[in-house]
């Protein structure tokens, strides 16, 4: 075939188009020189991505040419699967990319011998990471292609390639992964500097006092990144230390693929670089000779964990290519002292309000147990203290707080309460007073539970508060003002979660915008108008009827077609209990962004409240955005601050925003919840009782005008989801590829 017919074909496949001649021929010349039939499968993909892209077309027959000489044309298809999913995921830049290298990016992963992605290996190594460490952990992609942690998460490059073998880049990956555990685990994101410290930093490099805390610290340096980078270089010895002690295996394992990493030539970092890696080698390949930094070791420098020479090692080490080499970062990675510490905070007042609330809860019950025995006994027995045990591995320690709350050896606290307390000792060293003393408050003045037999005697705590009848399906009644509810501001965190799933899932939201595109008026043809857009048959038949009988015929003979402006409101409830921790929380979040992503296009009212507690009387609302509040960043860090804390009373929530919903002007009122499973609470609120109340509240709802439907990711969900919410007013979604078309179309059939 020659070129001018090559060329006609090539507008037969992508009829009605009409591209530029120049670069039509400019593809057809590079045709011309591969066998027939490989050029025959090449342009049978054409009609297939021309529609999606021009451009990426004439880049996939131009690389396509070169794959002639790598593969037969049977593996062309899922070339063009895997070419436009990179673009799809991430455009025409990452699919030329991915084009760009055909052995490494297509023909290597095809025969095993890649890359290792973090999707990959998630499932099977988020368990191996949390039965080492003891920590609930968790493993995620990063999209800038670091790695770091925040010391809940441990953030991976997308696919990482240091080995051709697909095994040793498995081994190395769970090796830089005990890494990054290793640096939680040895306290380096906790490191609290000395005034003394930030005196050296100041008078070195003319930076101002800081305030004790790490990441401020490391801002006194030229280069508060290499600071940080060099810091976990200084603290090595011990990070490694621990992995040694811990895990030997592993490092005899990896003990080769590290040198064989260390023998890459440092490149262009120079002297310095080459004492860096020097310092790697002798600390993670102990038989080799040791180097020396003044009269100290260097691999002896961090091992005391202080920084009170950090400076000079720094002032060593103090040039951007040394810090930049390329093995230093693949085993440390690029620590964010910053995200850390905001993290720890966060989940210091987490751990915090959970110990309080799960204390609090256990002193009632306490209470309630020594108030029973007095009955039975007339008073004999009675303790005139609650004591509690606090241990923290096989330590127990007794400590007077209050009058009547003591810690001791005594009594074994509840397991979830102990786990919490090991947590607050690991990172504080000590129980404070403080919380105990809130959790006593909370217990024995905060509320009154022996005031009434039916309703608890709950005193309405301060602040934004309300109590709400609960239903009990075994007498067939409410039990009144039986829970109190409050309304709380969750505090926005600094977090990259929003970007990065914008990131991840931009094709995704594209489509779905332009399916919500279409629903953002509602369309009517009006029958019997003055004027309009066609004739109303009807009206005429009767006009023309009315003037054979002599009555004057109306001129209302026209169909108009009118565009009403929506008029819908819709609240998200969104399950923040502890059993969304790991991946179905990641899920349930970022379906909460694209949710908003789409309301934003669809322009009706929306508001985000989660929901979480512990206890009939403490169940918990958090404001995340307000029904007519803007979608602006101080809501997207309050999405990103979402996360696990405690159990799903669902009743109390479903009825506070019932009475919102109540209380707004709007035609359609909606009220959509997403969650993972049933409903359920540590005072029994469990089974038959909880999905019975559940319902109850979604029965009140409906009889208030308000249609409801949940979206949930519990496999084993759908029975007792058909019984609460009615069939057809719920979806399963386990993975969020799904969730645009079905959202689509039960977002249609509820407003419509």
């Amino acid at each position: 075939m020659d070129l001018g017919e090559q060329k006609q074909n090539f507008y037969q496949l992508v009829f009605p188009s009409h591209p530029n001649d120049w670069e039509v021929e400019e593809a057809m010349e590079l045709l011309a020189e591969i066998p027939a039939d490989y050029r025959r499968a090449l342009l049978a993909h054409v009609p297939t991505i021309w529609p999606i892209s021009h451009s990426l077309c004439f880049s996939f027959l131009g690389e396509g040419v070169k794959g002639a000489s790598h593969w037969p044309p049977e593996l062309l298809a899922e070339w063009v699967r895997q070419i436009l999913a990179r673009y799809e995921e991430a455009g025409l830049r990452a699919a030329r990319d991915f084009m760009g290298d055909i052995e490494k990016n297509f023909l290597e992963p095809l025969h095993g011998n890649a890359g290792v992605a973090v999707d990959e290996i998630r499932g099977a190594m988020v368990p191996y990471l949390r039965g080492v460490s003891g920590l609930a952990l968790d493993l995620a992609a990063d999209g800038r292609g670091r790695l770091w942690t925040d010391t809940r998460t441990i953030y991976l490059p997308g696919r990482q390639r240091p080995f051709p073998e697909r095994v040793d880049n498995l081994l190395f990956l769970r090796f830089t992964i005990i890494l990054q555990w290793a640096c939680i685990a040895e306290g380096i994101f906790h490191l609290q500097p000395r005034d003394q410290d930030f005196a050296v930093v100041a008078t070195r490099y003319g930076t101002g006092p800081g305030n004790g805390r790490i990441d401020d610290y490391l801002a006194c340096f030229p280069s508060p990144v290499l600071a940080g980078r060099l810091l976990l270089l200084y603290q090595l010895p011990r990070i490694f230390g621990l992995v040694r002690r811990r895990l030997p295996g592993l490092v005899r394992a990896v003990q080769p693929l590290c040198r064989q990493l260390l023998e890459i030539p440092a490149g262009r970092c120079g002297r310095r670089g080459d004492q860096v890696r020097e310092l790697l080698r002798s600390t993670l390949l102990p038989s080799d000779p040791v180097p020396q930094f003044g009269d100290h070791q260097l691999s002896r420098l961090g091992e005391s964990g202080g920084l009170s020479r950090f400076p000079d090692f720094y002032d060593r080490f103090a040039d951007n290519k040394a810090g930049g080499d390329q093995v230093l970062i693949l085993l440390l990675g690029d620590p964010d002292f910053s995200a850390a510490r905001k993290r720890i905070e966060q989940t210091r007042e987490e751990d915090r309000e959970l110990f309080i609330s799960r204390l609090a809860g256990w002193l009632e019950e306490s209470q309630i147990r020594g108030q029973a025995e007095e009955e039975g006994t007339g008073g004999a027995g009675r303790a005139d203290s609650i004591v509690l045990t606090a241990k923290a591995g096989n330590r127990a320690r007794e400590k007077e707080v209050t009058p009547g709350i003591s810690l001791s050896a005594e009594m074994e606290l509840p397991p979830e309460l102990t786990a919490v307390m090991q947590r607050i000792e690991a990172d504080l060293g000590e129980v404070p007073d403080s919380y105990i003393e809130a959790a006593a408050g909370m217990a024995g003045r905060g509320r009154n539970l022996a005031a009434g037999a039916e309703t608890g005697g709950l005193a309405l705590p301060p602040a934004a508060s309300f109590i709400y009848d609960e239903w009990d399906y075994r007498r067939a009644g409410y039990r009144k003002d039986w829970c109190v509810l409050a309304e709380k501001e969750l505090p926005p965190v600094m977090t990259s979660f929003v970007p990065l799933t914008l990131q991840k899932y931009r094709g995704l939201i594209a489509r779905v915008r332009r399916q919500f595109e279409m629903l953002r008026t509602t369309h009517r043809f009006v029958k019997r108008r003055r004027y309009g857009d066609d004739i109303d048959f009807d009206a005429m038949v009767d006009a023309l009827g009315d003037r054979q009988a002599g009555f004057a015929p109306s001129d209302r003979l026209f169909i108009r077609l009118v565009r009403d402006q929506r008029d819908i409101a819709a609240l998200f409830l969104v399950d923040m209990s502890n059993s969304t921790e790991g991946w179905v929380g990641r899920l349930i979040k970022e379906t909460v962004v694209l949710l908003c992503e789409v309301m934003e296009v669809s322009g009706d009212r929306y508001g985000i409240y989660g929901f979480s507690g512990m206890r009939r009387s403490r169940c918990e609302l958090f404001h995340v955005k307000h029904l007519d509040e803007a979608y602006d960043e101080e809501v997207r860090r309050r999405i990103g601050a979402i996360g696990p804390r405690e159990y799903t009373r669902m009743g109390p929530p479903i009825r506070h925003l019932t009475r919102m919903l109540q209380a707004t002007d709007a035609r359609l009122r909606l009220l959509i919840t997403l969650s993972d499973g049933k409903p359920e609470d540590y005072d029994g609120y469990v089974d038959v009782y909880a999905i019975e109340d559940t319902r109850k509240a979604l029965v009140e709802a409906r009889g208030g005008g308000i249609h409801s439907f949940c979206i949930t990711v519990d496999q084993t969900a759908h029975d007792y989801l058909a019984h609460m919410y009615g069939r057809g007013n719920y979806i399963f979604v386990n993975n969020i590829e799904k969730l645009p078309l079905r959202m689509t179309e039960f977002y249609r059939l509820l407003t419509s």
